[in-house]
């Protein structure tokens, strides 16, 4: 009976080799995938002017009041009735630089400038408008500048003072 065993166990190993799957030749992808790389210069973003909405007169303002530079401003909208604004105004300007014919995107972040006069407790919310993107042309490396105008809003008990704060502007590819 052992042997009728180990004669099934040899027929049953010989005909699963048999019957096992073919081997089949390498095949390669029609067609091939490609692999890329795209090097770019570093961006660099430099400050260029800083935006000066003025100076504005606040006489007495019934509510809330919004003053603001657009991105190619040399002037101020908002200083009606109780605002008066004077003085030289100006938006921001930056410089960017980096690949040629590249599109850089631009992000700019709300801010709080400060009291510098009474001690810096006193705050005004600055809402910055800048481009989306700049298109750097056949400029990339010598750079292109664009401009970062920007909202302040004055309330009636906004305390008079100077009051300053950095524009957060960023860039990338």
């Amino acid at each position: 009976m052992m042997t009728n065993f180990a004669r099934l166990a040899a027929l049953a190993a010989a005909v699963t080799l048999v019957a096992g799957p073919a081997i089949a030749a390498p095949v390669s992808a029609n067609p091939k995938a490609k692999a890329s790389a795209k090097i770019v210069k570093p961006l660099t973003l430099t400050a260029q002017q800083n935006l000066d909405f003025g100076t504005i007169v606040v006489g007495a303002l019934a509510a809330n009041q919004t003053v603001s530079i657009a991105q190619g401003g040399t002037a101020v909208t908002g200083c009606t009735g109780a605002l008066t604004c004077s003085g030289t105004v100006s938006s921001a300007q930056y410089k960017v630089t980096g690949t040629n014919n590249f599109t850089v995107n631009v992000a700019a972040t709300g801010t709080n400038l400060t009291n510098t006069t009474s001690g810096g407790s006193e705050l005004l919310a600055f809402t910055p408008n800048a481009p989306a993107t700049v298109a750097l042309g056949n400029s990339g490396t010598t750079g292109v500048n664009f401009n970062v105008g920007g909202a302040i809003t004055i309330a009636p008990a906004t305390v008079d003072g100077l009051y300053v704060g950095d524009i957060d502007v960023t860039v990338d590819y």
